[in-house]
Parts: structure tokens; sequence; C-alpha cells
């Protein structure tokens, strides 16, 4: 098993507590029955009515929160007091917004857009939305050191950014309980654009301006205004005519 299941389904605590430690961490218990309240009476509301009154009953449950929140039917919020949220942020229905330890956050900046049904998780680690950023369906942005994501980049529907490795090592004992091999994080340069279905492996830096074909299986740093494709991604071109390609993302 790994450290968080063994610490949720451990039977010695009651599954109240472990309940509570997994939705808003060691906030007070006012801040607690808050936010079960805020989830049972208007976290599935439909259409307008719904929209209305999570935009005003939400923002109290989190770290900060800009004007003129959207959040949509069944998002999923944990540990709402290490989120921040900027002004006209839109997170569409069932997306998940999840911070796992004391020592994470997520940091979301004015005008972006999370995809239905997408998550972003930080474990133990921490994650930022640039302003205007746009999050397609379906796609997973997790980390246990971090993840930086610059303004107005695009990325598609089924992306998955910031995935570590098991080392792999210690013969005997399952893949699942040996640790995590952390690179040190996922950066992406402002106006990048992931295609859908692209995998952005840990450790890895997509440069400004920069293309990413769908499909694509990104190990290794990719130049500013580079187009790569393929797995594993190597560089086809440029957005900048005069960019000398010697780099190659492979």
């Amino acid at each position: 098993m790994t450290p968080q299941q063994k610490e949720l389904t451990d039977t010695k605590s009651s599954g109240l507590a472990a309940y509570r430690r997994l939705a808003v961490g060691g906030a007070s218990t006012w801040h607690f029955i808050v936010y079960e309240a805020a989830q049972l009476l208007f976290g599935n509301l439909p259409g307008l009515i719904g929209f209305a009154t999570r935009s005003l009953v939400y923002p109290f449950l989190f770290k900060s929160c800009g004007r003129r929140p959207a959040l949509g039917r069944g998002v999923l919020v944990r540990i709402p007091r290490q989120i921040s949220l900027g002004n006209g942020v839109l997170i569409d229905d069932g997306a998940s917004l999840d911070v796992r330890g004391d020592d994470a956050s997520i940091t979301i900046k004015d005008r972006v857009s999370i995809g239905r049904l997408s998550t972003i998780a930080a474990k133990h680690g921490h994650i930022t939305l640039g302003d205007g950023c746009n999050i397609g369906s379906y796609c997973r942005i997790a980390t246990q050191s971090r993840v930086e994501i610059g303004e107005s980049v695009l990325i598609g529907a089924y992306c998955y950014v910031g995935p570590g490795n098991h080392t792999g090592g210690g013969e005997g004992s399952p893949l699942i309980e040996q640790p995590m091999d952390i690179k040190g994080g996922v950066s992406i340069g402002a106006h990048a654009w992931l295609g859908a279905r692209v995998t952005i492996m840990d450790g890895v830096r997509i440069g400004a301006h920069a293309v990413v074909g769908a499909h694509s299986f990104v190990k290794d740093d990719v130049p500013d205004y580079a187009v790569v494709v393929g797995t594993p991604a190597r560089i086809v071109g440029s957005r900048k005519p005069n960019l000398v390609q010697t780099q190659h993302a492979q």
C-alpha cells in the first residue's frame, strides 16, 4: 500500500477522523462543519441557482478568493484553506482541487478555466496556474514537489502533467511501497500549447510559446518556441523562424 492508503485505512482510528483529515486537514471543527454544509446543501445544485450560491458560499472555505468565482456542480475541494483563487476563476462540473498535507498548496490566478472532470492534485507539493490558463477536460495535473504553469497556457483534454516514478529498487518489496523518484517538478512557460493526451514527466521544463503535439510523451526539456511530437517527443519545427534547433527533446 501507499503511505496514504495506510493512513486512511488504518482501523485503529475512526472513519470520521480519517475523513476529516482528508477533507479539511488540520482545520478547526467550525471550518469542518461549514465545509460539510456547503458540500451538502450547494455542491450539486443545478443551473443558475447552483452557480450563484456556490459563488457566495465557497469563497469562505478557501485561503483567499477573488471576485466572481464560477464553480460547477460536483466540484471536489480538499483542504480548501490551502487553496487560493484569483478573480474570475471558472471550474467546470466534477473537477477536483485536491491538496494533501499541511505543507502543500494550490494557487490559481486570475481568469483560469479548469475543464470538466479534471484534477489538480498537490501532494505535499505546490501547484501554480498562471493568469488565463485553460485546462481541458479529463486532465490530471499532480505533483509531490511543484508544478508551475505560466500565463495563457493551453492544455488539451486528457493530458497528464507531473507524474513521478517509483524507484524500482528494493527487491522483495512491492513497487507500490517503494519511494518515489522526485526530480523537482514541472515548469511550463507562458503561451505554450499542449495537445490532447500529452504526458509531461516530472523534472521537465516546457519553454514559453512551445507546442507539444497530441499524444506525445515528454521526458526531456523543450526549448522556447519549439514544436515537438512523438513518444518520446523530439523537435520537428519552430514557431520562431530564426531559432537554431540544436537541441532535441528525446
